[in-house]
């Protein structure tokens, strides 16, 4: 069961949610983007780029592993977003809130398992085993991961519906959407909807997150 949550915590968590998840976004570009099968200007993954992702990551992981433990906190945060507005909201929806804290649980363990293949398992492989602990690592992240924290987000702002004002409901569900294309993209294995996919999701996550901490301060 959520515990009862003000606003003004919510609001807290709404702004940590938002940090993390930009401080994440800007170790993905300027950390991590050497090891990941698409590079930020969006050019897609060829054979001859995997040694050199190979190489990167072995000879940099003390970055590699950086960048990953930052994912961690946003991750982390994540939850205690959802922790908090199903506290505001479990009122409401009583079976809706505890429901969409256990689906964002089960993301949490997903997405925190992959990462950790990303930083434990990748930087020893060879070719071939790199090559399908990527995709195995993105399906968990990607697909698995991200698909339960957006299943979740969208039973929350179903249960907040009576109190998010259209705009705050109308931006969350833009970010759920961009969460399921993400989801697909991963799941289809296409490097390029999953660097187009992140590209929109993180900016439009940080800032619904900014604004629904900015309403919630104000109630």
């Amino acid at each position: 069961m959520a515990p009862e949550v003000s606003a003004r915590s919510a609001s807290r968590a709404a702004y940590v949610a938002a940090a993390f998840n930009l401080i994440g976004a800007a170790t993905m570009l300027f950390l991590l983007e050497p090891g990941l099968p698409v590079d930020w200007q969006g050019q897609l993954d060829g054979g001859s780029l995997l040694a050199g992702r190979q190489a990167w990551v072995a000879s940099h992981r003390a970055m590699w592993w950086t960048g990953w433990i930052t994912w961690h906190a946003a991750a982390i945060s994540l939850l205690g977003l959802y922790v908090a507005l199903a506290g505001l909201w479990r009122v409401h929806a009583p079976i809706l809130c505890p429901l969409a804290l256990l689906v964002a649980a089960a993301g949490l363990a997903a997405d925190l398992g992959a990462e950790t293949i990303y930083m434990g398992v990748l930087p020893g492989l060879g070719r071939e085993a790199f090559a399908t602990a990527e995709v195995t690592g993105s399906l968990f992240t990607g697909y698995l991961g991200n698909g339960l924290y957006t299943v979740a987000g969208a039973m929350l702002t179903i249960a907040g519906s009576r109190e998010l004002p259209r705009s705050l409901q109308a931006h969350a569900w833009l970010v759920w959407g961009l969460g399921v294309w993400l989801s697909a993209a991963a799941l289809s294995q296409s490097s390029r909807g999953m660097f187009l996919s992140t590209a929109a999701l993180m900016p439009t996550f940080v800032l619904w997150t900014v604004l629904l901490g900015r309403w919630l301060a104000r109630r």
